[in-house]
């Protein structure tokens, strides 16, 4: 069933086009992901295709009732109460509150169950893992149609089944999920790659037919001085033949080459391996320590003897519940505050999402790194290639830089200053997706120590290699990656869900066995017997 068309799109912003398209067509039970770089339009679109937004050109016709979970919230609109309950809202959150408490509150005041079509943008931003989990669960149960605008590729994966690209104000559609679409992006790299390339090699090959000829048209002999005049006369009827041919040939070389078809060669990210360490690297094998920590905020107890390590040369996550304390200890940690120990020569280096507003507008990108850095201008501009400062870009002035270009610049002065133990705080929020893929490709070649806090699976699971987990007010380690933690947490889950349902089983035969000794009604206790025969078969059949 078709519960949304837009023709004939149009939205611009000055001179600048936004978003502009033919035809869009939603069915109902579509579940659709929209991607782009920051800027595009991604927001715009799902303004447009809402209502909530006004297109220049076309005519939107939306036949089913919506939901739009927003990314500034919806002010005014009381959240939802079962919903409330089940995002553990309660009432609505101040100032104080978490980016990840805020999240719960626009989930449950813009998501409504029964509409006909959902938007969400940015639904995920800053929720713990659990939240996200739980926002997955609501929406794979979800029957309407969905536009989703996420950074969180494996939300994404999940429920997707349609991906929609903006790129220069076009739509482009995509058929699968977000793998799916990275696989059909690559396959279209490389296509485009090979046009190049064949561009190239014809464009040489008739750029050097075109030489030989028109040295050939040169080369035709003159009419030698001593030949008689009739024999003159042939003979420059002949070279001037041959001059007609080479001429002709010459001018439809030329002209093939004019009209061949100019291919743009794909950019690729640069790469090379980033080992900026210092010789006065920590020789300590653990590079950070906790002892004991003791931590209250007002009356609640954030950690209660919690230890943990950081060694040397791994890449840590640090997740957790909303509130329970992420941001917290990395403060602590930078701090060296009580409870911390960290080895002699350690260095560090912090982002935290207020860095990126601190930065000095009036310097140019290459400027605001190197005033800090400990490595040459050509390494910096190589970590600033990768993260997507190309050419001219390097000598934009801070001030015209967006949201997410000033997230990248930041990183880029923490990881060429010199530290010895990189700590990340939520880096990936206000990137889009190109940006997230051009950052995790930095952070797996970096070599030296990391610690990083993220609520993106994806991401952690593709640059930390162990786990440090907050809970209860303790610091729980593990050794691999979070997919594999989160796996063995579900087994562990189910084995000690089969432990309890054995202990069930088997305070019921012992309670049945009891009851047959007592028995002396035989219809009662054919009934108590068949009963816990089953039991027992039950018991023997896990």
């Amino acid at each position: 069933m078709l519960v949304l068309q837009a023709c004939n799109i149009k939205k611009s912003y000055g001179d600048r086009v936004i978003v502009q398209f033919d035809d869009l067509k939603i069915y109902y039970g579509e579940r659709i992901g929209v991607v782009g770089a920051n800027g595009t339009g991604k927001t715009t679109l799902l303004d447009l295709l809402s209502g909530r937004l006004s297109p220049d050109e076309g005519f939107l016709d939306l036949r089913a009732g919506l939901s739009y979970i927003t990314q500034e919230g919806a002010p005014g609109i009381d959240p939802d109460r079962r919903l409330a309950r089940e995002f553990q809202v309660s009432g609505v959150p101040g100032s104080a509150a978490s980016g990840g408490e805020k999240t719960r509150l626009k989930i449950a005041a813009g998501f409504d169950e029964s509409a006909g079509i959902l938007f969400a943008d940015e639904p995920t931003a800053n929720l713990d893992l659990g939240g996200v989990r739980l926002l997955e669960e609501k929406l794979a149960v979800f029957r309407g149609a969905m536009l989703l605008v996420s950074h969180d590729r494996e939300f994404l994966d999940c429920l997707c089944t349609k991906i929609i690209e903006i790129r220069g104000a076009r739509l482009q559609v995509f058929q699968g999920n977000y793998s799916e679409y990275l696989r059909q992006r690559e396959a279209a790299f490389e296509r485009q790659l090979f046009e190049y390339r064949q561009y190239v090699s014809e464009k040489k090959r008739l750029q050097e037919t075109l030489a030989e000829r028109r040295g050939s048209v040169k080369n035709v002999r003159k009419t030698p001085k001593r030949m008689g005049n009739s024999e003159a006369r042939l003979h420059k009827r002949e070279s001037t033949e041959i001059q007609k041919k080479l001429n002709k040939k010459v001018k439809a070389l030329e002209t093939r080459l004019e009209k061949l078809e100019s291919k743009e060669k794909p950019q690729a990210l640069p790469q090379i391996k980033i080992n900026i360490n210092q010789a006065g690297d920590p020789v300590a094998r653990t590079v950070a320590a906790g002892e004991n920590i003791d931590l209250y905020f007002g009356s609640r107890r954030l950690f209660k003897k919690a230890c943990f390590e950081i060694p040397r040369g791994r890449k840590t996550a640090l997740v957790g519940a909303n509130g329970s304390g992420k941001t917290t200890l990395a403060n602590m940690i930078v701090s060296g505050a009580a409870g911390i120990r960290l080895a002699p020569g350690t260095i560090t280096g912090y982002y935290n999402q207020e860095m990126a507003g601190n930065l000095d507008y009036r310097d140019t990108v290459l400027e605001s790194v190197m005033k800090n850095s400990a490595q040459p201008e050509s390494l910096v501009r190589t970590v600033l290639a990768r993260f997507l400062f190309r050419g001219g870009d390097v000598f934009k002035k801070v001030a015209m830089l967006s949201g997410g270009e000033k997230v990248k610049l930041a990183l880029a002065k923490i990881l060429t200053g010199g530290a010895n133990l990189i700590i990340l705080d939520e880096p990936t929020n206000y990137l889009d997706i190109i940006s997230m893929e051009a950052l995790e490709s930095v952070l797996r070649d970096y070599e030296g120590t990391m610690l990083v806090i993220s609520h993106d699976r994806k991401f952690l699971n593709n640059v930390t290699d162990r786990v440090l987990l907050i809970e209860n007010g303790a610091i729980i380690t593990y050794e691999g990656h979070l997919e594999d933690y989160i796996n063995d947490a579900k087994a562990c889950s189910i084995d000690r869900e089969k432990e309890m349902e054995d202990m069930v089983v088997r305070l019921r035969l012992s309670e049945l066995a009891g009851k047959i000794a007592e028995c002396r009604d035989e219809q009662e206790r054919s009934r108590l017997d068949e009963e816990y025969r089953q039991m027992l078969q039950k018991m023997r059949g896990r």
